[in-house]
């Protein structure tokens, strides 16, 4: 978390809301369709998470919407943060790194913090 937090305040500052803006949902179709799909597979867990707070349903709804609502929160960050930072000019799809393109960014501290 704190490498989380480390790596989004320093390259906060570099994010160009123009290009948040570009949107190819064409890159999304059909391939994104599937993760979509994949990510309803957490549903057997239900009955397990259920047992574990003593099949208390409103504590189980509140663990499965807080479960699902942080990383959605913390992954909507990142991308807002990875996207905002690239020019979309000036991408290369197909030779992009993460670690390069943060590094170059954010200079020596977030090299550290990603290695």
């Amino acid at each position: 978390v704190a490498t989380f937090i480390g790596i989004v305040m320093q390259i906060s500052a570099s994010i160009s809301v123009s290009n948040l803006s570009h949107a190819d949902w064409s890159a999304v179709y059909p391939a994104g369709i599937s993760i979509g799909i994949l990510s309803f597979g957490a549903q057997n867990v239900v009955p397990t998470i259920l047992q574990y707070l003593n099949y208390d349903p409103e504590k189980t709804q509140k663990a499965i919407l807080l479960g699902s609502l942080i990383p959605l929160f913390l992954y909507t960050i990142w991308e807002a943060v990875f996207l905002g930072i690239i020019d979309v000019s000036t991408a290369d799809s197909n030779s992009m790194e993460v670690i390069s393109v943060l590094g170059k960014t954010g200079g020596t501290t977030v090299t550290d913090l990603v290695e």
